[in-house]
C-alpha cells in the first residue's frame, strides 16, 4: 500500500507542464487488480477478512462498462472452534461512469454472480447480487486509482456483506481515440497567415476542421460532421451494425445487438419423511410440483434427487431406505407431474451426510429427508 501511494505521488509530481485528463472517447479494455476489506454478515458467523480481486473489463464508447470479476477472501469461523473458510466470488458487473473525459470520474455499479464457502469438510454455493459505486482518479495516461465499495446480497439466507477495495485501473487496446490525452502547454500565438484551402484527409466531403470522424473508410456515407450514418440511433454505424433495427434507447454491444446478461435461476426441493417410511406425504406435493414446473419452464435442466436417513438402524438398511425415499420422490415427479424419467436421477446416501447431528428427535427428523437443487442459465436483456 505504501509503495502504491509513493508511485502515485511521484507520477503526479513529475508531470511538470502537463495535467492528466481521463479517457477522451473510444472503447477499450481494462484490467484492475485490487486489495480490500471484506465485512461478512453477522448471520454467517465469519471473521472480517482481507479481500483480493482481479477484474477484466470492456468500456464502450459511452458511459457504460462491463467487468468479469474474481474475488477471494479467506477467513475463519467466528465460533468456539475456529474453522478455516475459503470464500470465492465470480461475477459479472455493469458500471456507469459520470464525467467521462475528466480526471475524477464517479461511477455506479451492480452485478450478479456465484459465491462459494469451502472448509476441509464441506462447501456451499449461492447466488450473490451486488450494488455500489466509487471513484476513478487518473494519475497518468491509461492508468488510474479506483476506490470501490459494494453491498453484496446472498440469496440463500438473505445476508448482506460489505466490501471496500482499492484498485489499480489499467487501460489498453483503445479504439476510436486514445484512452487518455495530455493537455499540452499553450504555445505563443503565431503571426497571421493567409487562409489555405480546407483539407479533407479522408475524402468524405467534410473538411478536416469540421470532421469529427477523421478516418472514415473510403466511400462510406457520412453525415454533416463526417461520421458514418446510424439509422437506428444505437451509437453503432450502419456498416458495423449486425442488428440494425434495435429499439430506441436499448442498450447494445459493440456490434449493435442487444446487451444481455447470463443469470442463474434455481429451485430447491426439501421433503422430510416419517421414521422407517419412504412414503411422500401429501403436504410435500406442492414442493415436488414446484420443481416440476421449473423443469417444464427450462427444458434443458436435469435433477439429481438425494435421499438421506438418520443414524438409527443398520447402515446397510439406512442406505437402502434412503434410496427408496429418493425413488419415491422421483416417481412423483415422473408419474404425477409428467417429467420425463430420463431427466430424473435418484441416489441414496443413507446416514452418511447428516444435515445436523442425530442427538435429538427433532434433529433426526431433519435428517430424514430428500433434497435436490435444479439450476438453469437464463439470458436477460440489460435495460
Amino acid at each position: 500500500m505504501r509503495k502504491l501511494a509513493l508511485a502515485t505521488a511521484l507520477s503526479v509530481c513529475t508531470g511538470t507542464a502537463f495535467n492528466a485528463v481521463a479517457e477522451d472517447g473510444g472503447s477499450h479494455f481494462t484490467l484492475t487488480p485490487g486489495l480490500g476489506y471484506y465485512n461478512f454478515d453477522s448471520e454467517r458467523s465469519l471473521d472480517d477478512a482481507t479481500a483480493l480481486s482481479a477484474a477484466f473489463g470492456y468500456e464502450f464508447d459511452s458511459p457504460w462498462a462491463l467487468e468479469l470479476v474474481y474475488m477471494m477472501a479467506n477467513t475463519d469461523s467466528d465460533t468456539a472452534t475456529s474453522v478455516d473458510v475459503d470464500h470465492d466470488q465470480y461475477r459479472l458487473d455493469a458500471l456507469y461512469y459520470f464525467n467521462r473525459g475528466s480526471g475524477v470520474q464517479p461511477y455506479l455499479a451492480s452485478g450478479i454472480g456465484r459465491g462459494s464457502f469451502e472448509t476441509d469438510t464441506a462447501d456451499m454455493d449461492e447466488t450473490m447480487a451486488n450494488l455500489g459505486g466509487g471513484f476513478r482518479f487518473f494519475v497518468q495516461d491509461n492508468t488510474a486509482i479506483r476506490t470501490d465499495i459494494r453491498a453484496i446480497y446472498g440469496d440463500d439466507d438473505s445476508t448482506w456483506d460489505y466490501v471496500a477495495t482499492l484498485g489499480l485501473n489499467l487501460i489498453f487496446g483503445s479504439s476510436g481515440g486514445s484512452a487518455s490525452k495530455m493537455m499540452e502547454p499553450v504555445a505563443a500565438a503565431a503571426a497571421p497567415t493567409e487562409a489555405a484551402p480546407a483539407l479533407d484527409s479522408d475524402g468524405d466531403g467534410v473538411a478536416d476542421n469540421l470532421d469529427q470522424c477523421a478516418d472514415t473508410a473510403a466511400g462510406m456515407a457520412v453525415d454533416s460532421v463526417g461520421c458514418p450514418t446510424d439509422n437506428d440511433g444505437d451509437g453503432v454505424a450502419n456498416a458495423d451494425d449486425q442488428c440494425p433495427d434495435t429499439e430506441a434507447g436499448a442498450k447494445v454491444d459493440e456490434v449493435g445487438c442487444y446487451l444481455e446478461l447470463l443469470e442463474a435461476k434455481e429451485v430447491r426441493l426439501a421433503v422430510q419423511f416419517a421414521t422407517m417410511s419412504d412414503e411422500v406425504r401429501e403436504e410435500y406435493m406442492p414442493e415436488v410440483e414446484k420443481v416440476a414446473e421449473f423443469m417444464r419452464a427450462y427444458v434443458n435442466t436435469d435433477v439429481i434427487i438425494e435421499g438421506h436417513t438418520d443414524d438409527r438402524g443398520a447402515e446397510a438398511f439406512n442406505l437402502e431406505l434412503s434410496e427408496r425415499r429418493a425413488k419415491s420422490v422421483a416417481a412423483v415427479l415422473t408419474n404425477r407431474f409428467g417429467i420425463d424419467a430420463s431427466r430424473v436421477t435418484a441416489i441414496g446416501y443413507g446416514e452418511s451426510r447428516p444435515l445436523v447431528d442425530n442427538q435429538t428427535a427433532e434433529n433426526r427428523a431433519k435428517n430424514r429427508r430428500v433434497v435436490a437443487v435444479v439450476t438453469a442459465q437464463v439470458k436477460t436483456r440489460v435495460q
